[in-house]
């Protein structure tokens, strides 16, 4: 093995073993089609054309732009003598022209380009000529509206060609700009090492980034990096960190890559399976005099009520789950990604709770602990930027009680990310669709449940804050939640009579813990309904619509009149108790 950089290069006069564990590599296939050790799982230097052919369908390349070339006019002369042969002796080593190879392939039968650069080639530098193989890349694939998918192993700047070559860093992101416009999906693979010019240019602006196990990412090469703090070890500044951080969005060994790859575009560059007319099949009929508060709130807090997870698992396929909200967070309890279901694209946005401790037969303490913070209010806003742009439907799942509330989460910008959310959430123009399954609390629930159809599971609550807080707020002691319970007006069937919510998905006989799969096939149901039904709907008109929608939300009109009239009485009924007592507490005193 040669160990140059930052990679690990084959030495063919050696014998084959892991560089990393010394096992015997001569008759493994993961090693021969994937240059990964099957014992250690460490991952080789790969070159350019053996990535692409990793990922691309057999005999589907065909390399494009590969005859540009430079005068490097802007090159120092006594440079020039070295650089030219320094760029002569890597394309003998590698049979590249330049660190870039492009062209047009498919990937799991799907149109794309792909854009590989190779470490092997002046370190994957990116100088005029690579700079502008990438540009004219992207815009052929804006041209001709294809995905770009960009397989990245580069390090440092390409110091012969000084200042020009730090120019293309803006010349790419110019590429790329246009491309978004578009509306094109940019997906680019990290692998060992990743860092420097094309990190902060077009990558960083990657829809979707992948890495690979135990890559050294990021801006500065991890060399650099060492020297200047004397204290990074080699297992830091890994895939694996910035994936913690929400950077990217997941880390996938390279012989996974190329499934992670379709998945992706089947769904980014969408097919829609079902008609409008299957939708009108599905009807539930629902008893709503069986809907009580104190039944809703205790179904909705069973141990064993299935949560976000337990429904994704059932009722999407090939879904493949996103990290991150590219600005240093990646909350665990807000999960978003990609999926199909019934062959329906779909980006899911999802509360995920966590059962923590049983505080009785019937409730639980849950996701206390781990409640919504600042990062998954903008992971959700993420999601809902990609589905957006391009126009995939957007399913939001609610199972939450309230943020996280903590100095920490001010200072993260609390107020800032849910009102963030909320007004993004009223301007899409994609289809939105939204089901409270559990508890819907405060004002998380409210971000998250905005949506051109709102639903609600029969046994779910909905809910500014708990019973149990309404009751300490109002009567001093929160053990008398019963007795508010009504008041709150919470249950499924009170939002659907005040118009906050659009229709109520039946559960199974005694509630959705009952029965899971029963429980999830209901619910899929209803989405797909929602979702046909508004698919078609020119999007301007959408979003007028929503903003109609929650604009004339609780507005004192003839519709709304009675039911407030009532809660008003029953408010001021109580405010009167109240004052009651505390007078007859006031005279027992003075006697």
């Amino acid at each position: 093995m040669i160990f140059e950089e930052e990679t690990i290069f084959d030495d063919s006069n050696n014998e084959i073993s892991c560089f990393k564990c010394n096992k015997d590599l001569e008759k493994s296939l993961d090693y021969k089609n994937y240059k990964i050790c099957p014992y250690c799982d460490f991952h080789f230097h790969m070159s350019a054309r053996e990535r692409i052919a990793s990922i691309a369908d057999k005999g589907t390349f065909t390399e494009i732009f590969n005859k540009i070339t430079t005068s490097y006019d802007e090159i120092a002369q006594e440079e020039i003598e070295s650089y030219d042969e320094k760029i002569k002796t890597d394309q003998d080593r590698t049979g590249l022209n330049e660190a870039v190879l492009c062209g047009t392939s498919k990937i799991g039968s799907q149109e794309a380009i792909i854009i590989a650069l190779d470490f092997g080639f002046l370190g994957g530098s990116m100088g005029l000529i690579v700079g502008e193989k990438i540009a004219l890349s992207i815009e052929m694939a804006t041209k001709k509206k294809l995905p770009v998918v960009t397989l990245i192993n580069s390090g440092g700047s390409r110091i012969q060609e000084g200042v020009m070559s730090l120019m293309q860093m803006s010349k790419t992101v110019a590429a790329v700009n246009n491309l978004k416009n578009a509306n094109q999906p940019l997906i680019s693979i990290l692998s060992n090492p990743s860092t420097g010019q094309v990190m902060a240019s077009f990558v960083a602006l990657s829809d979707i980034i992948i890495a690979e196990p135990g890559a050294h990412i990021g801006y500065s090469p991890y060399r650099k990096l060492k020297e200047l703090t004397g204290s990074i070890e080699s297992n830091n500044y890994l895939s694996e960190d910035f994936l913690n951080s929400g950077f990217i969005d997941n880390i996938v060994p390279r012989n996974e890559i190329k499934f992670e790859l379709t998945t992706l575009l089947s769904v980014l560059k969408p097919t829609f399976a079902l008609k409008k007319k299957k939708a009108d099949t599905v009807r539930s009929q629902i008893d709503y005099k069986e809907i009580n508060a104190s039944n809703s709130l205790q179904l909705s807090r069973k141990i064993k009520r299935p949560k976000s997870i337990d429904y994704i698992s059932r009722i999407f396929n090939e879904f493949i789950e996103l990290n991150g909200d590219r600005s240093g967070g990646n909350d665990t309890s807000v999960k978003i990604g990609l999926g199909k279901i019934s062959g329906e694209p779909v980006i899911l946005i999802a509360q995920h709770r966590e059962v923590l401790t049983r505080v009785s037969s019937n409730n639980v303490s849950r996701n206390y602990n781990n409640k919504i913070v600042p990062s998954g209010f903008r992971k959700a806003s993420r999601a809902l930027d990609m589905a957006q742009k391009f126009n995939i439907p957007c399913l939001c799942i609610i199972d939450s009680v309230s943020p996280e509330l903590s100095l920490k989460s001010e200072y993260d910008g609390l107020a800032f990310s849910i009102s963030e959310l909320i007004s993004k959430k009223l301007n899409s123009e994609n289809p939105i669709v939204s089901v409270i399954i559990g508890e819907g609390g405060s004002e998380t629930a409210l971000a998250f449940s905005i949506a051109d159809s709102v639903m609600m599971l029969k046994n779910s609550i909905f809910t500014p804050l708990s019973p149990e807080e309404a009751a300490k707020i109002k009567t001093g002691d929160k053990r008398k939640a019963n007795e508010i319970l009504k008041t709150m007006r919470l249950t499924s069937a009170d939002c659907l009579e005040m118009g906050i919510i659009d229709k109520i998905i039946d559960e199974p006989e005694g509630g959705a813990h009952r029965n899971h799969d029963e429980s999830a096939r209901l619910l899929e149901e209803s989405i797909l309904e929602e979702i046909i039904s508004i698919r078609d709907i020119f999007p301007k008109t959408l979003s007028r619509r929503r903003l109609k929608k929650f604009r004339q939300m609780g507005e004192y009109s003839q519709k709304y009149k009675p039911a407030l009239t009532e809660e008003m009485k029953i408010w001021r009924t109580a405010l009167t108790a109240g004052v009651s007592s505390l007078r007859s507490g006031s005279k027992l005193k003075d006697k």
